[in-house]
């Protein structure tokens, strides 16, 4: 076996003096990228982990000059990754959100987009063994509880490098990896819908009164009306960010919606203490407009028109996560998402195709349930994405920061516990 072959943890870099050299892989997954760790190179102590993470990403900085993080929510995202002692997974993934601007890191959810990149790193890093031309990697992200097969196109037994596949927000092609996320409902809350109801209201700090929709699938999200808040659903990234009034509400239902859920016990420290869960945004009904790269996305192309928010910012395109959760919605009747999205001749009350236009262009998942429309059961949303190794190598991070204190705005944790005891 060459050098190139082997693990990163086989490699031993060159000492630098007064810094640690951690062993990492830099990753694209769907439209993010971030940054995946062996958990067995990782300190065994969260507190130590979170300060560690806010080093390699270079956070708190808008810029995150000094760090490996892209100055966005969707480029500044980690994974730890091990073998899973679980009878039904091959390896467990811990998901980690690094703040930009603020020193946290969210551990609360996952990031589907991230997940697509987990089957790749499990088979290239030798941590499960896969035959033929596809091989089946089981995933259990310990984030949520919740197991995603990923079937990821094989070469001479590593993962595809290349592929004819393209997914909007990413330019060219590349191998596609199908993703499975199997029974996901009740990801944080242990429901579907976290209140029992399909619908509820929220007041606002001004006296509005505002319609959501609170889904737990993959994600909890907090869906609202496009048309409610004063926007048309087809709004690029730049133009919801410029409408202050349309963000600050966003903003304040997510805050209330969590601390309904428990996250957060004043819905003011949402912002501040669980900055990514629950995730938040809107839904219009189909609609042609304008893409973020200037190509026309015409509305019989989709299903329903989505926008999502992340980290307080727009997510440039869309989460996978929060696809799979608004599949789910679509198809449970009372919902702002079942409202909005469009009803075919081929809709069955148990499978169905959810096509979600995005500013970048059209996500398609496929969602299988059972029992009845009022309150199904969500067996699996699937979704088509791409991922792409970039670098493997080590990151220096300063011996002072294992010895520093842990931040002190606060983290959330995983709700699933995993293996790795960080």
């Amino acid at each position: 076996m060459t050098t190139a072959n082997l693990p990163n943890s086989a490699v031993e870099p060159r000492p630098l003096a007064g810094t640690r050299a951690i062993p990492c892989t830099i990753m694209r997954g769907g439209t993010s990228r971030g940054v995946f760790f062996h958990a067995e190179d990782l300190p065994q102590n969260r507190p130590v982990v979170d300060a560690m993470l806010l080093n390699v990403f270079g956070s708190p900085d808008v810029r995150q000059i000094s760090g490996l993080g892209g100055a966005s929510s969707q480029t500044s995202k980690a994974a730890i990754i091990s073998r899973s002692v679980r009878d039904d997974a091959d390896v467990d993934y811990t998901f980690a959100q690094v703040s930009v601007d603020q020193p946290v890191i969210d551990w609360g959810g996952n990031c589907g987009n991230m997940s697509s990149a987990v089957g790749p790193f499990a088979i290239n890093e030798g941590l499960v063994s896969v035959l033929g031309d596809v091989g089946s990697v089981r995933i259990f992200n310990t984030n949520t509880g919740k197991i995603i097969v990923a079937q990821v196109p094989l070469v001479d037994g590593q993962a595809a490098p290349a592929g004819d596949f393209g997914i909007p927000g990413v330019p060219g092609t590349a191998a596609r990896i199908r993703l499975e996320f199997l029974d996901p409902g009740g990801s944080q809350s242990g429901n579907l819908l976290p209140t029992s109801r399909p619908r509820d209201s929220v007041t606002l700090a001004d006296g509005r009164r505002l319609t959501v929709s609170v889904v737990d699938a993959g994600n909890p999200v907090v869906f609202l009306s496009a048309a409610e808040i004063g926007l048309r659903g087809t709004e690029l990234p730049t133009e919801i960010e410029a409408n202050e009034e349309a963000t600050r509400a966003l903003e304040e239902a997510r805050g209330i919606v969590a601390s309904w859920l428990g996250i957060v016990s004043d819905p003011g420290d949402a912002t501040r203490l669980s900055p990514g869960l629950p995730k938040v945004g809107f839904v219009a009904p189909p609609a042609t407009y304008q893409s973020s790269i200037g190509e026309r996305i015409p509305a019989e192309s989709m299903d329903l028109v989505g926008r999502l928010m992340s980290m307080q910012t727009a997510h440039r395109s869309y989460m996978v996560t929060g696809a799979i959760c608004t599949a789910a919605a679509a198809v449970v009747e009372g919902t702002l998402v079942h409202e909005v999205t469009r009803k075919t001749a081929t809709d069955t009350p148990t499978e169905r195709t959810v096509r979600i236009g995005h500013p970048y262009g059209v996500l398609e998942t496929d969602v299988r349930a059972s029992g009845g429309p009022r309150e199904p059961r969500i067996l699996s949303v699937t979704v088509d994405r791409t991922a792409r190794y970039i670098m493997r190598g080590f990151v220096y991070v300063p011996e002072r920061v294992f010895a520093e204190s842990p931040p002190t705005s606060g983290t959330r944790s995983s709700s699933a516990g995993s293996a790795w005891s960080g």
